[in-house]
């Protein structure tokens, strides 16, 4: 989808008749839906009348973005790559977090592999209120015999619901792993000069993904042409432009062209995902905490160029943890910062006693006030200050007195406490004497930094009476 399609021409192709059968009240309420990807053609059902078949071919090939989506696996734990619309997140934003995928070797024995797979499939973190997962686990031929490939392939799939990438150059092991993922659309991990033929025809008889690996931009374009012209279908193909740790200034900028040949100038050849592999472990075998922070660089350099999928090796969480975060942060909408929804929330095990602390509903502050208030049964309120900070919303009006006494009236904080006192935080101090004049509550001012809630309520809660 080109950046400079409006509205306007999505709505030229939609039956423009505001039936409403697609749950938007009118046909250009519905274009705007689809542009934000809120929406599918499919959910208009004059769409699907034969009469306006070639409408809706046009329609969705207005709508599919310069980078082609490719799906990995199937069920809950699909990951869904590539799809992006611009080059710079602040342009618009990217939908599709990269991948993150950690690897396994058929070398390992049964124990150790079993833990491995069952450690990434069930590693979790929450950051701002949003979990931070992994999405895959790639399984590397380490012993180059597809017999024992295959026992892998078994142990790893009754261990894990999430994606797999089966990894190898030789099409009779990639072709074991297969017959026992056959169902499961893992990623084929890859085709080269060397063996496209028969990596294709895999990827065409079991109706899965694949990977291109060139270091070269024009080998890409080559074997992906080839690619397409044998049937590979457009959202199965991902590109592996080649990561060299050593030459990592030039890593990025064939990254960076890769980008703007898919998206700028839409060249068929090259409108696909793109794979990053930073391992580094072979390069500093006997020091493998220098290895993991190595590649967690290269990962962070990647992951802020747009790459649309990570093969990992590190297990280590101060190497992973960079990496996942920077991840949340970049592709987090711009336009709409991480926010909570605003209400009254429980923290502990709150009672009539207990304090009332006022915030904002921006994500990293209020999580941060949330933990800060750990151990202490309290309730938080964050006003809607669309998704920014304390600092931010007072001096930009948008945590105002008038917000914070329809908070305390709406919320009927009246009915939670058997006290009249709200805690507003220090930055906000300037809003306290309009707020007790308004809504007849004692208004305490905080400390300006969450740490310190905990020493506060020690020395000043409950508030003496008036």
């Amino acid at each position: 989808m080109p950046m400079n399609v409006g509205p306007m021409d999505v709505y030229r192709l939609l039956p423009g008749d505001n039936c409403g059968e697609c749950g938007t009240k009118t046909c250009m309420g519905f274009a705007t839906e689809l542009l934000e990807r809120r929406g599918e053609v499919e959910d208009c059902p004059p769409m699907l009348e034969p009469e306006n078949e070639k409408e809706k071919e046009e329609l969705i090939e207005l709508l599919t973005p310069p980078v082609r989506s490719v799906t990995i696996g199937t069920g809950e734990n699909y990951s869904q790559i590539g799809g992006e619309e611009v080059i710079y997140r602040h342009e618009k934003t990217w939908f599709n977090p990269t991948a993150m995928i950690l690897d396994v070797e058929d070398g390992m024995n049964t124990e150790e592999l079993v833990e491995r797979v069952q450690w990434i499939t069930n590693y979790s973190r929450i950051k701002i209120g949003q979990e931070l997962t992994f999405d895959g686990i790639a399984v590397r031929s380490k012993s180059g015999d597809p017999s024992t490939y295959k026992e892998t392939i078994k142990i790893v799939n009754e261990n894990t619901d999430y994606p797999i990438v089966l990894c190898s150059y030789n099409s009779k092991v990639l072709e074991s792993g297969l017959e026992v993922l056959k169902d499961k659309n893992p990623l084929l991990y890859a085709a080269n000069k060397d063996n496209w033929k028969d990596i294709t025809d895999l990827a065409i008889e079991y109706d899965c993904p694949l990977t291109i690996s060139a270091t070269n931009i024009d080998n890409l374009v080559e074997l992906s042409t080839r690619a397409l012209a044998r049937g590979v279908g457009e959202n199965q193909i991902v590109l592996d432009p080649g990561t060299d740790p050593q030459d990592l200034r030039t890593t990025i900028n064939k990254i960076i062209k890769l980008r703007r040949a898919a998206i700028e100038d839409e060249f068929e050849p090259l409108r696909f995902p793109l794979l990053g592999i930073p391992s580094t472990v072979w390069m500093t075998e006997e020091n493998e905490n220098e290895a993991a922070f190595m590649e967690a660089t290269i990962a962070c350099s990647l992951v802020g160029n747009s790459i649309d999928a990570l093969i990992l090796h590190s297990d280590e969480i101060w190497s992973l943890m960079p990496v996942t975060v920077l991840r949340q942060d970049l592709y987090q909408d711009p336009r709409n910062p991480a926010s909570v929804e605003p209400e009254l929330n429980e923290v502990g095990d709150p009672d009539e006693k207990s304090p009332i602390l006022i915030t904002t509903n921006f994500a990293l502050t209020y999580y941060t006030v949330e933990g800060d208030c750990e151990g202490i049964d309290c309730y938080i309120y964050p006003i809607d200050t669309d998704g920014t900070s304390v600092t931010s919303a007072v001096a930009g009006d948008l945590m105002t007195s008038d917000k914070v006494v329809d908070a305390v009236e709406n919320e009927k904080f009246a009915e939670k406490v058997n006290h009249n006192t709200i805690i507003l935080p220090g930055d906000a101090a300037v809003l306290s004497g309009q707020i007790e004049v308004d809504s007849g509550w004692n208004v305490m001012v905080g400390p300006k930094d969450s740490s310190g809630i905990k020493d506060f309520l020690k020395d000043k809660w409950p508030p003496e009476e008036k």
